[in-house]
């Protein structure tokens, strides 16, 4: 997990969020979110694009994935494209 400091806009976001989602979210609510399946999740894993998460177990292979809620949202409000 990174060590940013949420900007005011992600801060928001966040205050919003947690009674809905918690601070710890599960993959399938972390692909609801993110309006991907489950499959395009892991490959984003794989990849090494999206949310940072968190391998619980991670002396195993098949460790449970989570993501921290403050990541998915920095990853949502960092990932825009601005327009013209």
């Amino acid at each position: 997990m990174s060590n940013k400091i949420l900007t005011a806009e992600q801060k928001e976001l966040f205050s919003l969020m947690l009674p809905v989602y918690g601070a710890i979210v599960k993959q399938n609510k972390t692909a609801e979110i993110l309006n991907v399946s489950l499959a395009t999740l892991y490959r984003m894993r794989e990849q090494g694009i999206g949310a940072s998460y968190k391998k619980l177990d991670s002396k195993s292979k098949n460790g449970t994935v989570v993501y921290p809620l403050q990541e998915i949202v920095r990853y949502l409000t960092e990932s825009n494209i601005k327009t013209a």
